[in-house]
């Protein structure tokens, strides 16, 4: 957990007390057979030296355009335009790294008016040819997994590390220190996992909670949720945790099927999460790390090293995160899925051969990433709108169909509850949906 809002931070607090580990961030990339700092283009020291030509030639250029022709053509000096300070964050547009910090003033470059621009060739315009082929691009399309033409770029604000050309070039030439400061920081439970800050809540709610309560059917216009058990509730307004494609198919023949297209054409990228747990300590000091190139997984999350509390005596745990999608469907599951983790963490040098692997399961993450294609925001609109007639708000990452971070749902959270009492000064009733 990490956050810039003294909302979310106070949160932290009054939900986990103590219970709270806090260090700084040790994320790094895997590629080219070497370990270099994350973000990518801000530590190229350590790659091959053709890698980190290529990379800064291509900044260059498209920072100031190129003589040379190709498809990707840097957009002309008319299109450059001052910006004073810029944040930096996650380059990888999966939402693992805060915030971290200003850079120098610099030009940003930015497309012609009117242009529509897809995601990659925002890779190519930002960042140029070279960090486009040597990570940007194969680590994409191996999170999203789907074509990046495919893909808008309105939801990367404060994502993205705008390029700086001071900072890429001395990252080549020197070897980058440790993130500083308290954006560098990212905080875990000591005990509990992260269920430990939702179990923080319960002292705090004034009201039932139901739990495994399965949603079957909710109609809108008559303002009634049915439950798989046979009870039934009725709401002056709902708020609604499950991902909106759920939410619309729990309605049945009560949506209209415009609605049920809009829900239809929603795009979303699956994540299996395999957990494996290490009869050896002190395996790595990193916390995650990403993979561009020809492993399964596209990024381990290090859990072993989220707090104290995570290994048990004489053993230490990761998490192998893969990405599939009806575009990638996962190419093997179950034993030889683990298997296939296994020997990949052993040829990119996280695990021994003769590591002993003392426990392994398998979590799946239907809903895990929101596609950004360009028909979303149209379809999340539509729903959106026809819903609040019927006195439904949308809140949270999946519900919303937007790329939050776990502190970006907080604040979601508190504006549908602020948005309800707006709209009715009863007492408010929350349907929570546990398992999303």
């Amino acid at each position: 957990m990490f956050s810039n809002d003294v909302y979310v931070q106070e949160l932290y607090k009054i939900l986990l007390g103590n219970n709270v580990h806090w260090q700084n961030r040790e994320a790094w990339v895997y590629s080219k057979g070497v370990h270099t700092r994350y973000p990518f283009q801000g530590a190229l020291y350590g790659l091959p030296p053709n890698v980190i030509k290529e990379c800064i030639v291509g900044a260059i250029e498209a920072r100031h355009g190129t003589s040379k022709k190709s498809e990707f053509q840097s957009f002309p000096a008319d299109c450059i335009k001052d910006r004073a300070t810029s944040e930096l964050s996650d380059c990888c547009a999966d939402g693992a790294v805060p915030v971290t910090g200003k850079t120098p003033r610099h030009e940003e470059p930015v497309p012609p008016q009117n242009k529509s621009e897809n995601f990659e060739e925002f890779i190519y315009r930002m960042w140029g040819a070279g960090i486009a082929k040597h990570f940007a691009i194969p680590y994409n399309k191996k999170l999203w997994t789907v074509s990046l033409t495919e893909m808008e770029t309105s939801w990367l604000g404060g994502r993205v590390p705008l390029p700086d050309l001071e900072e890429i070039i001395d990252g080549a030439l020197q070897p980058v220190g440790k993130p500083m400061g308290p954006n560098a920081r990212f905080g875990y439970p000591l005990r509990g996992g992260f269920q430990a800050m939702m179990s923080g809540f319960i002292p705090h709610i004034k009201g039932s909670i139901e739990l495994n309560a399965d949603v079957t059917r909710i109609l809108p216009d008559e303002h009634l949720i049915m439950l798989g058990d046979g009870r039934c509730f009725r709401y002056e307004n709902l708020i609604s945790t499950m991902p909106l494609p759920e939410l619309i198919r729990v309605m049945d023949d009560e949506a209209p099927q415009q609605i049920k297209d809009a829900a239809a054409a929603l795009r979303r990228v699956s994540v299996r999460c395999v957990n494996l747990g290490v009869g050896r300590e002190n395996i790595t000091n990193k916390h995650w790390i990403y993979y561009p190139e020809d492993t399964i997984f596209h990024r381990i999350f290090v859990q072993g090293n989220a707090s104290p509390g995570c290994n048990p005596p004489g053993g230490f745990g990761l998490t192998c995160e893969i990405s599939y999608s009806p575009a990638k469907p996962l190419p093997c599951d179950g034993q030889e899925l683990i298997d296939r983790c296994v020997e990949d963490c052993i040829k990119v040098g996280m695990l021994k051969r003769n590591d002993k692997i003392v426990t392994a399961n398998l979590v799946d993450m239907p809903y895990a990433y929101v596609v950004y294609d360009h028909a979303r925001a149209r379809s999340v609109e539509t729903i959106k709108n026809w819903l609040l007639q019927r006195d439904i708000i949308l809140s949270g990452r999946y519900s919303e169909w937007e790329y939050y971070n776990s502190d970006h749902a907080f604040l979601a959270g508190k504006k549908a509850a602020f948005l309800v009492e707006q709209r009715n000064s009863q007492p408010l009733t929350y349907m929570v949906n546990t398992d999303n």
